[in-house]
C-alpha cells in the first residue's frame, strides 16, 4: 500500500507543482524532509492553501473549504506531530481564538485515497488548528483532504463510499433549484376528442372543425392551435373537382356555379395540388358545407424535400409523393409535411376532372416544426372514424370501398408514411437550422443523461456547470425534439 500511496502523492505533485509564493499559505514540517513522498504531500497542501487564498483563477475553479459550521476561519495554524522539533506556522485572517486541533485522516486525488492508517505508516501525520468543530475538508476539483477534530461527535475516520453519489445528486438538485422550466407546448400530453363522425387525441386547448356527417367521402377535419393557427393538421378524405383546363371547368360550371370556383390543376402531381392551395381554400370556404372548418390558406408553397409515396391511392395516382415544404399562412411562415393522391376521372370526355384523395397537412411555425412533428403525427394516427360514419361514407363511393378496408386505416397509413419520410429526411439541414435558431434566441442544448430528454437552456450553462447529469448534446441530437426551455439566469 505504501508504494501505491507514494505514486498517489507523486501525482499530487505533478498536478499542483512545488511553490509557495508570497500570499497566504499553510506549511507543515514533516518527520523526514528528505522523503520525496513526504515532500509531495507537503507541497500539495501548500499549493492548495496558497491557491485558495491568492489564486486569480475563475471562482468556480478555486479550491475551497467545506465544513459543518459557518466557515468563519479566524486563525489557522499547522504543527508537526510525531517529531522532536515541532514547527508552527500561523497565518492570521482576523482576530479571534482557535477552537482546537485537527488531524489529517484521509487524502483523495483523482479517485485514489490515502487513509489515516497509510498516513501514519508513512510517518506523515499532521494536524491543523482551526476555529471549527467537527469535520473539515480541503478540496478542489481533483484533490480532497479530510481533517477531523479528535473527540468530535461529527468526526469521521474514513471517507464515505457513497459521498460521491450523494454529492452528484445534491449538485444536480441544487442546480435545478435555480431553474425556471417552461415546457414546450409540443411536448404536452394529448387529450381525447370525439364527435358523431370520429374520435382522436388532440393537444389541450386546440380547436377542432369538421364537416357534417352527410359530406361522407368528402369529409374534412381541421385541428389547429387558435393562438397560432399555422400549428395544425388538415385531413380530407376526398376532394374534387380539379380541372385539367378552362374548357372542362366551363362545361362543369353549366350545372353549378360552384364548380366554376374550383381551380385548374396544370402541374398534375402532389406538389401541384399545394401550389394552387389558396384557390382550393377559396372554393372550400365559399361552400356552405365547409365554410366553418376554416380551410388553411397555404400560400408561397416551396418544396425543400420530396419522398416516395406508396400508401393510400398512390398505385393509381399521378406523381404521388410526400413533401416537406415551407409556406406562408396569414403572414406567418410555416413548415410542414404534405401529401395528396391525384387520380384522373373520365379524362378525354370533355367532362373529365381530377379527384384528390387523402389530402394531408401537418404543419407548424417555421423553426419549431421539428418539435411539433412527433406530436402532430400522433394526433393523425389516433384518428378513428365511427362505424356509423364509415358505413355511410363507404356507401357513397364504390371506388373508395374497393381500394381501402377502412377510412381510419387511410389516416393511419398516411401517418406511417409521413413519419417514415420524416425519419429519412436530410438531417444536416435541420442541424444547421436549429443551431442558427439557438444562436439567435440565446440558447444552447443539453441532454439529461438519466432520462434522455433534451432541453434548450440559457447560453453559458455548460461554461460553469461541472456536474455529470447534464451534458451538451451532439450534432445528431439537434434533430431530436426538445422537451422544455430552461432559464437559469
Amino acid at each position: 500500500m505504501a508504494s501505491r500511496s507514494f505514486q498517489f502523492l507523486r501525482e499530487c505533485v505533478h498536478k499542483f507543482g512545488v511553490g509557495r509564493g508570497t500570499g497566504v499559505f499553510i506549511y507543515a514540517l514533516f518527520a523526514d524532509e528528505t522523503s520525496p513522498a513526504l515532500a509531495a504531500l507537503r507541497h500539495t497542501i501548500t499549493a492548495l492553501f496558497s491557491c485558495c487564498f491568492k489564486c486569480a483563477c475563475p471562482f468556480l475553479w478555486q479550491p475551497h473549504f467545506r465544513s459543518n459550521a459557518d466557515r468563519a476561519y479566524n486563525r489557522q495554524g499547522v504543527s508537526n506531530v510525531g517529531t522532536d522539533a515541532a514547527v508552527d506556522t500561523v497565518t492570521t485572517a482576523a482576530a479571534d481564538t482557535a477552537a482546537g486541533t485537527w488531524e489529517l485522516v484521509s487524502m483523495t486525488y483523482n479517485g485514489m485515497t490515502v487513509g489515516k492508517e497509510d498516513l501514519e505508516e508513512m510517518g506523515t501525520a499532521m494536524t491543523l488548528d482551526l476555529l471549527e468543530d467537527g469535520v473539515l475538508m480541503l478540496a478542489n476539483a481533483d484533490t480532497e483532504m479530510v481533517f477531523e477534530r479528535p473527540g468530535s461527535v461529527a468526526a469521521v475516520t474514513a471517507p464515505d463510499e457513497e459521498e460521491g453519489e450523494q454529492t452528484a445528486s445534491s449538485t444536480a438538485a441544487s442546480v435545478e433549484d435555480s431553474w425556471t422550466v417552461v415546457p414546450l407546448a409540443s411536448a404536452q400530453a394529448l387529450v381525447p376528442y370525439s364527435c358523431t363522425e370520429f374520435s382522436m387525441n388532440i393537444p389541450e386547448g386546440w380547436s377542432v372543425k369538421s364537416s357534417a356527417m352527410y359530406t361522407g367521402m368528402f369529409h374534412a377535419i381541421h385541428v389547429f392551435d387558435p393562438e397560432n393557427p399555422v400549428n395544425q393538421i388538415f385531413f380530407m378524405l376526398k376532394m374534387e373537382p380539379l380541372f385539367s383546363d378552362e374548357n372542362s371547368r366551363a362545361m362543369m360550371a353549366l350545372s353549378s356555379d360552384l364548380f366554376g370556383k374550383y381551380p385548374i390543376l396544370t402541374n398534375v402531381s402532389t406538389q401541384g395540388v399545394f401550389e394552387i392551395f389558396p384557390q382550393f381554400a377559396d372554393a372550400m370556404n365559399a361552400t356552405a358545407d365547409y365554410a366553418d372548418i376554416q380551410t388553411p390558406y397555404i400560400a408561397d408553397f416551396s418544396v425543400t424535400e420530396s419522398f416516395e409515396s406508396t400508401q393510400g391511392m398512390s398505385s393509381v395516382a399521378i406523381s404521388p409523393s410526400i413533401l416537406r415544404a415551407d409556406f406562408t399562412q396569414n403572414g406567418t411562415t410555416g413548415e410542414g409535411m404534405f401529401t395528396a393522391d391525384v387520380v384522373p376521372f373520365a379524362m378525354g370526355t370533355g367532362m373529365g376532372y381530377y379527384s384528390v384523395y387523402n389530402l394531408t397537412v401537418l404543419s407548424a411555425e417555421k423553426g419549431i416544426f421539428q418539435d411539433w412533428q412527433p406530436t402532430l403525427n400522433k394526433v393523425l394516427s389516433s384518428l378513428n372514424y365511427t362505424p356509423e360514419f364509415q358505413s355511410f361514407a363507404m356507401s357513397q363511393s364504390n371506388q373508395a370501398a374497393s381500394t381501402s378496408q377502412s377510412l381510419s386505416q387511410s389516416a393511419s397509413e398516411m401517418s406511417d408514411s409521413i413519419m417514415s419520410s420524416w425519419e429519412n429526411r436530410n438531417r444536416s439541414q435541420d442541424i444547421m437550422s436549429q443551431k442558427q435558431s439557438d444562436a439567435t434566441l440565446g440558447y444552447e442544448r443539453i441532454v439529461d443523461t438519466e432520462t434522455g430528454n433534451i432541453y434548450k437552456i440559457d447560453n453559458g450553462f455548460t461554461d460553469w456547470y461541472d456536474g455529470s447529469r447534464y451534458k451538451s448534446i451532439t450534432d445528431d441530437q439537434y434533430t431530436d425534439s426538445v422537451e422544455a426551455v430552461i432559464h437559469w439566469k
